[in-house]
């Protein structure tokens, strides 16, 4: 026990072989063949904190994980926070213009460092006014010198790092050491939303959407399935129906996000209360862009909706199998935020993204509900849910790979 205490790194791994791995992988496949032949997910999966446990190691601490838009640093020594799980971070722009996720724990007394967004030189904890610099290296330690020299410290007491990488403009981090590739597994999306160049684009400040009371995983399915828009989405939805909807193929090779398109009734629609956009539309977009919506979950936690005047994203950031935060954010030319009518027109925007999202809150709430009853059943998916086993595809595949690696299957 003390070993296991001690090991603070890696204190959130569990013994999973109380949970018949094989047995639930294996239902695990009835959800992720071809649509007209698959069942929802086991309801245990999305309400079980000993299945969060188990997704924790298995796909949050060996996945990029999305944390936020690379314009939202622009400068050296910009940074903002997030936390991923149990772990707080701070992702910085470097004086060398790097971007660097780094832990936000003080590493005398777990302090947390920074503010929710800022820029500094240094990043000093209030506790005992020990400091680090942008890369993490621990530059001071008031009266420490005492007893150890800054330079012995420094090497067991700067700011541990994460791999951090990026993806048009979105900054994704590992807590791996030995991370998978992510743009090699993102090619037909990259292609899809290559006329948006979100990498051009300027985020909006973010806005956490904090204590969504159900599973991360339903999140994704809700947004990524267009089954449910012509009943939950009535009327408000009918700019963009399901009938022109359209499913990509799966590929096992290209299998780093699950998504789909939706057309629109009318040229340059949008989840606006008008159901049109209300800033300039993107002048690199063909014609046929200009008359759907890209929806797309990069997963595990980014799902992005590309309009014909920008990008709306979310990120879900789990907190345990029954809680997550969603971090909301959009993106614009910057000639667009620059309009003198912006910041009047943008609270409409927002107001019409709310209007689908507190539909979509209401009835998630209730099917997690619904799902933690033991008359919940797997049910049949409807054809419009092609992209569930999708889903479900990708998760099953990260699963069993950790289940071998742990030598908790054969």
């Amino acid at each position: 026990m003390a070993a296991e205490l001690l090991a603070s790194s890696e204190s959130h791994y569990f013994d999973f072989a109380d949970l018949d791995l094989q047995s639930v992988l294996d239902a695990i496949q009835q959800s992720a063949g071809d649509v007209r032949d698959s069942i929802a997910l086991p309801p245990k999966l999305y309400n079980s904190e000993r299945w969060f446990d188990f997704e924790r190691a298995a796909i949050w601490d060996k996945e990029w994980i999305c944390v936020g838009h690379a314009s939202l640093i622009p400068n050296a020594g910009d940074y903002f926070s997030i936390t991923v799980i149990d772990d707080p971070l701070l992702i910085v722009r470097g004086e060398d213009h790097k971007v660097r996720a780094l832990s936000a724990v003080c590493q005398h007394r777990g302090h947390l460092l920074g503010d929710a967004v800022g820029n500094t030189k240094h990043l000093i904890c209030p506790f005992h006014s020990w400091s680090y610099d942008l890369t993490g290296k621990l530059t001071s330690a008031p009266e420490m010198g005492a007893h150890i020299k800054l330079a012995d410290l420094r090497e067991s007491h700067s700011l541990p790092s994460l791999k951090a990488t990026e993806w048009n403009g979105f900054l994704f981090v590992c807590f791996s050491d030995s991370p998978p590739p992510l743009s090699s597994r993102l090619v037909r999306l990259s292609e899809e939303v290559r006329n948006h160049h979100m990498d051009q684009l300027i985020a909006t400040p973010t806005v956490d959407w904090e204590d969504q009371m159900w599973n991360w995983k339903f999140m994704h399915e809700n947004a990524i399935e267009p089954y449910h828009t012509a009943y939950l989405h009535q009327k408000v939805h009918d700019f963009a129906p399901s009938t022109k909807v359209t499913f990509a193929e799966w590929l096992d090779d290209d299998d780093g996000a699950i998504y789909h398109p939706t057309g629109f009734n009318h040229v340059d629609g949008n989840f606006t209360p008008n159901f049109k956009c209300m800033f300039p539309v993107l002048d690199t977009l063909t014609d046929d862009e200009r008359k759907r919506v890209m929806f797309a979950c990069v997963m595990p936690n980014l799902f992005f909706a590309a309009v014909p005047d920008g990008v709306l994203y979310y990120l879900l950031l789990p907190k345990g199998a029954n809680n997550f935060t969603i971090r909301v954010g959009f993106l614009y030319p910057e000639s667009t935020l620059q309009l003198p009518t912006f910041d009047a027109t943008f609270p409409s925007v927002v107001a019409g993204l709310e209007l689908f999202n507190n539909q979509d809150v209401e009835a998630n709430i209730s099917a997690h509900t619904g799902l933690k009853s033991r008359f919940a059943r797997r049910g049949r998916y409807a054809p419009k849910e092609e992209t569930l086993p999708q889903l479900n595809k990708w998760l099953l595949k990260r699963y069993r790979s950790f289940a071998l690696e742990q030598g908790l299957i054969s």
